[in-house]
């Protein structure tokens, strides 16, 4: 296993020994989408091939940073001309001249100390904080967010909103098989860090059966839930406003995490533990298209590419939603949206 670099970003190829520098000072080499100007929106990709704590579902999402990586370059070299895209949806031509989504790597990670793992996610995602980057972090399991979030709770002042697209409440307090880390405890562990109050966090997409303990956590703290049935009946735009609302009250940022599994398996397949029903990948990236120019931070979990199908369906979605994330917010810095969002000193 390779040592953990200690540079601005952790490289992928190991043989590598040039740096192309660019215009404005920044490692081309290093770059997924290179500015064609002095960069005011910089993105940071950081992987956490991480599903050692994936002890009760189907393994395999460690492979998500790579093919996620590999689709998202895909894309951008296929739509970005000249710093320009056009959004079909919308009708509009996005300026990403001066667009920044640098690649940090892969974190370091230990398979053998959950502990140490949990540490050394944080500690990446602070670089990526510190380096004055929005984090895009992709896993591995859900066990990436308690770290994460960690992370901008560590670098934020205020209290924080935390946004959780899922099929499960993730909430596990303890168990004798995955213990009181894992995939399944990430959003309990996040409530006990101290400036994410329940009535800030908002839980979205839930649906089918949880045990009373983890469903208890919520209701204990006060947490804000749109179950699925319920989203559908009210539609995205009404689902997200109602979010953004709950999220952004008194709060200095707010963290979105995406689980695969928040979808209809029939639609994203290559999760590791898909639930019957779910949000349609229209309905999910009209929400994330909404509140993303009020997002600090994104993580996707649970993309699992072995358990996707042969035109890797699930990897496309993913790449699409990073991509129209990335969009959102430049759109909104040039023309920020009506909707008004009292935010505290951050």
């Amino acid at each position: 296993m390779r040592p953990h670099p200690q540079p601005l970003f952790l490289h992928l190829v190991q043989d590598r020994h040039y740096e192309e520098r660019g215009e404005y000072g920044e490692n081309m080499s290093n770059l997924l989408l290179a500015p064609r100007t002095e960069p005011t929106l910089k993105f940071g990709y950081l992987g956490v091939p991480y599903d050692a704590s994936t002890s009760i579902a189907n393994p395999g999402a460690r492979f998500g940073p790579r093919a996620l990586r590999e689709q998202f370059q895909l894309l951008l070299a296929k739509r970005v001309v000249d710093g320009l895209v056009v959004d079909m949806d919308r009708g509009e031509r996005v300026d990403l001249n001066a667009v920044q989504v640098a690649d940090f790597g892969d974190v370091d990670i230990s398979f053998y100390d959950h502990e140490k793992a949990i540490h050394q996610v944080t500690a990446a995602v602070r670089q990526v904080i510190d380096s004055g980057f929005i984090p895009l972090v992709v896993g591995g399991d859900h066990g990436v967010t308690y770290p994460s979030f960690h992370a901008l709770h560590e670098t934020t002042r205020g209290n924080l909103g935390l946004v959780q697209l899922d099929a499960h409440c993730d909430m596990l307090d303890f168990s004798e098989k995955q213990g009181a880390i894992s995939g399944s405890s990430g959003m309990a562990r996040s409530l006990e860090l101290g400036r994410l109050k329940g009535k800030n966090m908002v839980q979205v997409g839930l649906r089918g059966y949880a045990t009373p303990q983890q469903w208890g956590v919520g209701v204990k703290y006060g947490v804000r839930r749109i179950l699925a049935p319920a989203f559908a009946e009210m539609g995205a735009r009404a689902a997200a406003q109602k979010t953004l609302k709950w999220a952004s009250a008194g709060t200095a940022k707010i963290y979105l995490t995406v689980d695969v599994d928040a979808l209809n398996p029939g639609e994203a397949p290559g999760t590791g533990w898909p639930e019957p029903g779910g949000l349609t990948v229209q309905e999910l990236l009209d929400f994330v298209r909404y509140l993303a120019p009020y997002v600090d931070a994104l993580d996707i979990a649970e993309l699992n590419p072995p358990y996707d199908n042969a035109p890797k369906q699930t990897t496309v979605m993913c790449a699409r939603l990073l991509f129209d994330f990335i969009t959102t917010k430049a759109r909104a810095q040039k023309s920020p949206p009506q909707t008004t969002v009292k935010r505290r000193k951050k």
